[in-house]
């Protein structure tokens, strides 16, 4: 009797294989194989359900999206200061808590630079950095209707603002691992709210 494969945990697992490939040796030098063979499986396995490269890297970077969003909704809590959670919120990109979400930094930081320099992954990139505008863009507008930040006018400049902050901020712990633990990264969120509030 043929084995039942479950098509979402095999997917699950040459997606984890795909992160420990290329958190290791970069998306230049990934391929599908080294994905195979990592996660133990035939390159027709993983072919089977990602035909080609692009395939496996676009459901990978959604997967790193979706586990962001899901950490998002965790974070917000109704009763809190709503400056205490635009603080947890932020600190959702810049991922340094767990080794996990140290290794999804990194794979976005490389992603982003790959797809710099690749115009197959252009409109990837730019759905990714829409995603992160309107992200900040909630932030911002949480603060304001809280009373935090009194200028309407200016909130998506300020969301633009902010995401070049954590942007930056995210590339600094993605580099400085060492520098960057949840302490460090909490203290510079709160400097750079308490900056841009009332």
């Amino acid at each position: 009797m043929p084995k039942i494969i479950d098509h979402t945990e095999r997917k699950d697992q040459i997606v984890e294989a795909a992160f420990d490939v290329i958190y290791h040796y970069g998306f230049e030098k990934t391929n599908l194989r080294k994905i195979a063979k990592k996660a133990g499986l035939s390159l027709g396995s993983v072919q089977h359900f990602f035909p080609k490269q692009k395939d496996m890297y676009t459901f990978a970077m959604d997967v790193i999206f979706q586990r962001f969003e899901e950490r998002m909704q965790k974070v917000v809590e109704t009763e809190q200061d709503s400056f205490e959670n635009a603080v947890r919120m932020v600190k959702q990109i810049v991922q340094v808590h767990t080794e996990e979400e140290r290794i999804e930094n990194d794979i976005w930081v490389k992603f982003t630079l790959m797809a710099t320099m690749n115009p197959e992954y252009q409109e990837l990139k730019e759905e990714y950095r829409k995603v992160n505008l309107n992200f900040a863009e909630d932030i911002i507008k949480m603060l304001y209707k809280n009373e935090y930040i009194t200028n309407p006018d200016n909130i998506k400049d300020m969301a633009h603002s902010l995401i070049i902050f954590v942007t930056g901020l995210v590339f600094e712990a993605v580099i400085y691992t060492n520098l960057y633990n949840d302490q460090v990264v909490e203290k510079k969120v709160r400097e750079y709210l308490s900056y841009i509030c009332n």
